[in-house]
């Protein structure tokens, strides 16, 4: 008996096949949208974390002082630990920041390009009494500075620790001022001890990685009492020191104003004040020495007064790197 293929059976079979064919196009085409797109997903994703990443990499990449307690008191090691790990959580945000700190590099503060520049430093610190002062300042009148940060100090205490971090979150830049500040260690019969010298500057800086992440790196140091003060005494250990810094791409700075707040009788604000004006004189490129270690309070009084006259002058506050 020969099987009879209607013609609605025919026509029937057509559509089905058609309907197999359509339903197969469709998952097919949405299986291979799905895939494309995660796939641009995960690459526009994993491109935002690589930038964010090198971006904060970059981030890492920036006297007389000599009453500076010996006797100071280490924190327990237990609870500065504790504090670093806290602090460590924000500081990817705190490198954005640093992006912004229009910085420039330390051998090139003193190159006359016919502008009006001056870079606010300040030596021995931080102190729980002085820095904050210094900080709310500087943030006021929305300035940066340069901190050269004694390693003893910064474990002096807890405080002092987070100072570390507010300095480096607000936007300004850390120099390296060895850790003890110790000159008879330092330069034992006058002469600098560079192995010592380097190993102090050394441990600062990993107390400094400790706190703000370790990618973080200064190139820039200032050595207690100044260079200029091995140059006076013709110091013979200078060659070799120079040409440590320089294969680790480190630059040592000093100054060329002063108001004498570390060095001499005891000074007010008003004599702060004064010395630093009449340093600056007619200089375009001014780098100033301030103090913000503990004691210096008058120092802190007399900052307002020296960046409305700077301001007044027309300079331009940057930072060094």
């Amino acid at each position: 008996m020969r099987n009879v293929i209607t013609r609605s059976e025919k026509t029937y079979k057509k559509t089905l096949y058609l309907c197999i064919v359509l339903i197969l196009l469709f998952f097919t085409s949405f299986f291979c949208f799905y895939f494309l797109f995660s796939k641009f997903l995960f690459q526009s994703n994993n491109s935002k974390s690589i930038s964010y990443n090198n971006e904060t990499t970059k981030a890492s990449i920036s006297n007389y002082s000599l009453g500076l307690a010996k006797s100071a008191v280490s924190i327990d090691q237990k609870a500065f630990n504790t504090v670093s790990k806290n602090i460590k959580l924000s500081c990817s945000a705190n490198a954005i920041n640093q992006l912004s700190n229009d910085g420039i590099k330390a051998e090139n503060a003193f190159v006359n390009d016919g502008k009006k520049t001056v870079f606010l430093t300040f030596d021995d610190g931080p102190s729980t009494t002085v820095t904050p002062q210094i900080l709310d300042t500087l943030k006021a009148y929305n300035v940066h500075g340069t901190f050269f940060l004694v390693g003893q100090n910064i474990q002096l205490n807890n405080n002092s620790v987070t100072l570390v971090h507010r300095i480096y979150n607000e936007g300004n830049a850390i120099g390296d001022h060895t850790y003890s500040h110790d000159l008879r260690a330092l330069y034992p019969h006058n002469k600098l001890d560079v192995n010592v010298f380097m190993n102090e500057v050394d441990k600062t800086q990993n107390l400094l990685k400790g706190i703000l992440g370790q990618a973080f790196f200064t190139r820039v140091i200032r050595m207690p009492g100044g260079y200029m003060s091995r140059v006076y005494y013709k110091d013979p250990c200078l060659t070799a020191f120079n040409n440590i810094l320089r294969k680790r791409n480190m630059v040592s700075i000093d100054w060329n104003s002063y108001g004498f707040d570390a060095e001499g009788k005891w000074k007010n604000s008003n004599e702060i004040f004064s010395y630093i004006k009449s340093t600056i004189g007619t200089k375009n490129k001014v780098v100033i020495l301030m103090h913000d270690t503990y004691g210096k309070e008058e120092t802190a009084k007399a900052l307002p007064r020296v960046i409305e006259y700077l301001k007044s002058q027309g300079y331009e506050f940057k930072t060094l790197k």
